[in-house]
């Protein structure tokens, strides 16, 4: 088995770019090859950072340097690219979302089993210092049975030369597929409980975002009977990104950089800056050493159902339950 794994990314654009860096810092992998269709972008990616530009994914895909792949495209390209590298025999690393729907996860984790290849999801929040902190302590009992969590994610997300984000057929509802996929996985991951059923409300404020809702709240019951809360905004002025988590025993409070475990601040070992690093030496780490990564894509699966599910809950108006995902 090599020591170091060589990888190509799929994509050239501001994922991949973080990609590159993290693949730069970690010893157990490397950059041996970049596709985007457009080629400035991915000669100049190589430029920086070493390996060999393609325009096409066959190229890529057929380059037998390369033994797996990082998706960093578009959204809707997600599901027919990670089919196309494990056909061909090549580990997958899939930038979030997995996929814009849950018949996609279907078949991309489908084509990773049959293929024997690794299928792991970027989900780097599950890989920041204060998310591994909190999930610690609450699977330590530090605060006792977990009955509430509610989390915020407000920003004002106005992509000037990135229109794709607003195309509902590429990038799927903004406010859910850009970044809800960060929101809906933390909280079952935190408290190891999947959920069961969601009720979901939406509304469309701006132009920017006309045709598509760009504010949500959903209220999440899951498993075990704890209750979640999750509003987001791409339209807020005023930004928040925070986490309120009510136990038996205490409670926590959370952003990305500081946490409070019943009013006391807890120090934290390292920044969120190490996320992309140590989830690229997991990826390398699981297709060299033959393990499982934490976010496997049937672990994503159930993250992209609640999306759905959330899309549904809205248009229906009413509660949905996950089971309706259920093959």
């Amino acid at each position: 088995m090599a020591d170091v794994l060589s990888v190509g990314l799929i994509g050239a654009g501001n994922n991949a770019q973080g990609h590159a860096r993290g693949i730069a810092v970690n010893n157990n992998i490397r950059l041996a090859a970049v596709m985007d269709i457009d080629g400035d972008r991915a000669n100049a990616l190589v430029a920086e950072h070493g390996g060999r530009a393609y325009t096409k994914l066959d190229e890529l895909l057929n380059d037998s340097e390369v033994d797996a792949v990082h998706v960093c495209s578009i959204h809707k390209a997600h599901a027919e690219q990670v089919i196309a590298a494990a056909q061909a025999g090549k580990h997958v690393l899939v930038e979030k979302p997995m996929a814009l729907t849950v018949a996609e996860c279907d078949a991309m984790i489908a084509a990773c089993e049959d293929a024997g290849v690794k299928l792991m999801v970027g989900q780097v929040m599950r890989h920041f210092p204060v998310n591994l902190k909190v999930k610690a302590l609450i699977r330590e009992g530090v605060i006792g049975q977990v009955g509430h969590m509610i989390r915020r994610r407000y920003s004002n997300f106005d992509p000037p030369g990135r229109s794709w984000y607003l195309d509902l057929d590429l990038g799927g509802v903004c406010v859910l597929f850009c970044f809800g996929p960060h929101e809906f996985d933390i909280l079952p991951w935190y408290i190891e409980s999947p959920v069961v059923k969601v009720y979901a409300q939406g509304s469309e404020s701006t132009e920017r975002y006309k045709g598509q809702k760009d504010s949500y709240s959903m209220i999440m019951t899951h498993d075990n009977g704890a209750v979640s809360v999750l509003t987001q905004t791409v339209v807020s002025h005023t930004s928040a990104h925070d986490t309120y988590v009510m136990g038996s025993e205490g409670s926590i409070w959370m952003t990305n950089a500081k946490l409070m475990v019943n009013g006391e601040e807890v120090p934290l070992e390292d920044t969120t800056k190490v996320g992309m690093v140590n989830q690229i030496h997991e990826f390398a780490d699981c297709c060299l050493n033959d393990k499982v990564p934490d976010a496997t894509g049937r672990s994503v699966r159930h993250t992209m159902a609640m999306i759905e599910a959330v899309k549904l809950s809205a248009e229906r108006d009413e509660p949905v339950f996950l089971s309706e995902f259920d093959t």
